[in-house]
């Protein structure tokens, strides 16, 4: 049957194994799985209420897995092992505003993280009735230095709720297909979380904003316990490509306190998540001043 993953979660998948992003209602790898069951499929979409209307229609599919969170972040940390064959993103959305190009999620660096998760001649296919968005996607990828390919108008039908919206009003469909020729220079950012200890807590951090080496770190509410043993810090934190939604458990042990994220948080273990648990620390201990 069919699972739903987190984006960091890892597992063994028989190749070759083909990548939707953004799979919306499940239509295309519904179809697809189906044609070729001796494809592994894996879909990854942000919205909880997309990944639970697919799970529905796909749950027998034993080619079929799916996985909640962003693609930066299961890109990064998830399914570490596997190399994708062929990836596919059918109609995202182009944020065609110029002040929204920051969202668009194909550019230069996405395909220098993709090329790492992509095996050798590995396929990607970005489709939609927006022209500009498949040559900006396009123009990226060249820029790259990872990926050579063509944009065209396509006749090819993918079978999806956007798809056929489009075509009914008589709009024209574009496709880049992009080849793999070697991986790119892309460093995840990852580290090993060190948990910061000190002796006693002096202030408690303010809410707002605070300036790290690679991001920022908003704490946005602080909770203590009735007896002043615990402190639960409601907090996020940005970087290039990645928001940790987190709250920071501190505790008091024998030898002092002790901070970390929870267990139950969406996090990822970064720098930069690092520099916002030290940061914590030596305001909490009186060590540093907010900026």
């Amino acid at each position: 049957m069919a699972r739903i993953y987190l984006p960091d979660e890892e597992a063994n998948l028989n190749p070759p194994v083909e990548l939707e992003i953004g799979f919306g209602r499940g239509d295309f790898l519904e179809r697809v799985s189906s044609l070729h069951p001796h494809v592994t499929y894996v879909g990854v979409d942000r919205s909880w209420g997309s990944v639970r209307r697919a799970y529905k229609r796909l749950k027998v599919r034993r080619n079929v897995h799916l996985v909640w969170g962003d693609a930066w972040e299961f890109l990064m940390f998830g399914m570490s092992k596997v190399r994708f064959h062929r990836v596919f993103s059918l109609f995202p959305d182009p944020w065609p505003k110029k002040k929204h190009i920051r969202r668009r999620m194909f550019n230069e660096d996405f395909w220098k993280l993709l090329s790492l998760r992509t095996g050798e001649n590995a396929h990607v296919s970005v489709v939609s009735d927006e022209r500009f968005f498949v040559r900006w996607a396009y123009r990226n990828a060249l820029r790259s230095g990872c990926w050579w390919g063509y944009v065209s108008e396509t006749e090819s039908r993918f079978g999806t709720k956007y798809e056929s919206r489009w075509l009914e009003k008589g709009k024209r469909v574009y496709q880049a297909v992009l080849v793999r020729l070697s991986e790119c220079n892309f460093k995840i950012p990852r580290a090993e979380l060190r948990f910061p200890r000190f002796k006693d807590v002096v202030r408690m951090p303010e809410m707002g904003t605070y300036p790290l080496k690679t991001g920022y770190l908003s704490v946005k509410e602080v909770i203590v316990s009735r007896e002043g043993d615990r402190i639960l810090i409601k907090a996020v934190v940005s970087e290039p490509h990645l928001l940790h939604k987190v709250w920071f458990v501190g505790f008091k042990t024998s030898m002092g306190w002790v901070l970390k994220p929870s267990e139950y948080s969406r996090f990822f273990p970064t720098k930069t998540l690092q520099e916002a648990l030290d940061l914590l620390a030596d305001l909490m201990c009186g060590r540093r001043i907010r900026t």
